[in-house]
């Protein structure tokens, strides 16, 4: 199951990573050639977070819903969790892993069970 949770968290990273640098790259150079677009630049992370959205309903990504798993409480896949996913895949890639680095950290096998009660 571990295995499941962590293929879909690297697949959500790179849709992140997706979104971010096409939306750069497709709207951001339309931006920059246009100089009567240039004071709405500001507007690209909207697009972006609107693709993420868009992209987490399609492709049913949730980040609560996968935390849920991953400690053992699960919780539906809702729409607050997409949306929230897809707003997290539109901020991009840093984002998502500062996420995943925070609430899926990684387990040391050398660490026993007593010494990580010790340490949280």
């Amino acid at each position: 199951m571990e295995n499941s949770i962590f293929g879909t968290l690297a697949l959500i990273m790179a849709v992140a990573f997706l979104v971010e640098t096409l939306v750069e790259a497709v709207f951001g150079r339309i931006i920059d050639h246009v100089p009567a677009l240039q004071p709405y630049k500001w507007a690209l992370v909207y697009v972006a977070v609107a693709a993420g959205i868009v992209g987490a309903f399609i492709y049913q990504f949730d980040l609560l819903y996968l935390l849920g798993v991953f400690v053992d409480s699960p919780v539906g896949i809702t729409p607050f969790g997409l949306a929230v996913t897809g707003v997290a895949i539109g901020m991009g890639a840093s984002y998502i892993h500062q996420f995943i680095t925070r609430f899926f950290p990684k387990k040391d096998p050398e660490l026993n069970e007593h010494d990580v009660r010790s340490y949280g």
